[in-house]
């Protein structure tokens, strides 16, 4: 049997195929970032779903995809743990790009971006990732990513720039005092998590012709400042991984179209597809 991870730094989704492609199930576990965590906390959090490790004598192959592994030593952690809890098994560990190129991409040629608490991009020759113009974290990049939606929204409520109805409503149902903001921002971990945590606003508020208008904002300045830095991006498919190209493709597919450009897969979660890649 195979397993299949996408794992991030809170939680990792698994599934388990025979050979057939048969589900066997469907597992989540603790994070297995492993430039954030020891060897006994990755040990601790695979372990803590039983069911999945009562199958580990049947293993005969795990292909896990996530976040940190680029990092050698971090890749030695996590390949050690895992190879002492799954012992009968081969294991291969790539990074959470290449897992959204494998899915969306399959074996072919395209220009495949990551658009979720962050965002990030690459060219995909159909094997390998050839390029990629690099990740500066949410400070420099991370346009039209979930944090980025975040900022604009905070920008946009204490500039006045918000629609006074849904200026209420977003006093209503976040907590953004100045100190609250401040703190989160420059004093405590995570202040990318935290402006993401304002991106489900626009679910909830998506009929303002506000949030549609930042949306195609954000969109237009991902493939206008980011994906324009590959010079065969006018001529490969745009494929698209993550919440927000999922859950706002309708904006996505409007900017895609309106450059003339050729727009491939858009995708939620690779894992699934993963399957059909692996199996």
């Amino acid at each position: 049997m195979i397993l299949i991870a996408d794992a991030g730094s809170t939680k990792t989704s698994w599934v388990m195929v025979n050979n057939e492609r048969m589900l066997i199930g469907k597992f989540v576990s603790g994070g297995l970032n492993p430039t954030v965590f020891d060897e006994e906390t990755l040990s601790k959090n695979i372990a803590r779903n039983n069911e999945m490790l009562h199958h580990a004598p049947y293993i005969r192959e795990i292909f896990l995809y996530g976040s940190g592994v680029d990092d050698k030593v971090a890749y030695e952690k996590l390949q050690k743990v895992l190879s002492e809890l799954f012992d009968k098994a081969q294991i291969h560990i790539f990074s959470d790009m290449l897992a959204a190129a494998r899915a969306t991409a399959g074996n072919d040629e395209g220009i495949v971006s990551i658009m979720g608490t962050g965002s990030n991009s690459c060219y995909y020759d159909g094997k390998e990732i050839v390029k990629s113009i690099g990740y500066f974290g949410y400070l420099l990049m991370d346009d039209a990513s979930g944090n980025w939606f975040g900022k604009q929204l905070l920008r946009d409520y204490f500039f006045k720039k918000m629609p006074k109805q849904l200026k209420q409503q977003f006093k209503q149902e976040y907590k953004v005092d100045e100190k609250t903001v401040i703190t989160h921002l420059y004093q405590k971990p995570q202040p990318n998590t935290y402006l993401a945590s304002f991106a489900p606003f626009m679910s909830k508020h998506y009929k303002s012709k506000y949030i549609k208008d930042l949306l195609i904002r954000g969109f237009e300045k991902f493939i206008t400042q980011e994906l324009s830095a590959y010079k065969n991006y006018k001529e490969l498919p745009l494929h698209f991984n993550g919440s927000i190209a999922f859950q706002f493709q309708k904006e996505l597919k409007e900017v895609v179209n309106r450059h003339g450009l050729i727009l491939g897969k858009i995708i939620k979660d690779p894992i699934e597809e993963l399957i059909n890649y692996h199996v």
